[in-house]
């Protein structure tokens, strides 16, 4: 099968991110398409995905970009230190250090998510108690 490649301006349609950020996702290493003889960029649809999925963490859960990339770098380090474990009582324990790492990293956001939740909350009781006021 053939891999389907896509130029930045049609990534940038589908994702509903600009050309600016595409390049920007590039520059901080969470996204690497391939480069045209010519230096244009092109796009897998494995790219596109995952250009989503960055989306969704930063728009919906609050994510800053320095965290997901944090985030995927320890998953790409746990994956090789994995790929490469052969029983290795130091493999076995780095590998236990970046999961570590990732727990807190995710514990972090978690927290984070939690006190801005909690403020939705009081601001939600907020309105109610204004709405039932004024009715």
């Amino acid at each position: 099968m053939d891999l389907i490649y896509y130029q930045i301006e049609e990534v940038a349609q589908k994702t509903g991110l600009t050309k600016r950020a595409l390049r920007y996702y590039e520059d901080m290493k969470l996204v690497t398409p391939i480069r045209t003889d010519a230096g244009y960029r092109l796009y897998s649809d494995d790219d596109i995905s995952e250009i989503l999925r960055i989306r969704e963490l930063r728009d919906s859960l609050g994510f800053s970009l320095n965290s997901i990339k944090e985030s995927l770098d320890l998953q790409n380090t746990l994956k090789e230190i994995l790929s490469q474990s052969n029983g290795d009582p130091i493999v076995i324990k780095k590998s236990i250090e970046e999961v570590e790492k990732q727990i807190k990293l995710i514990s972090e956001k978690e927290i984070a998510l939690s006190n801005v939740k909690n403020k939705y909350e009081v601001v939600l009781k907020q309105l109610v108690e204004l709405l039932q006021r004024c009715e």
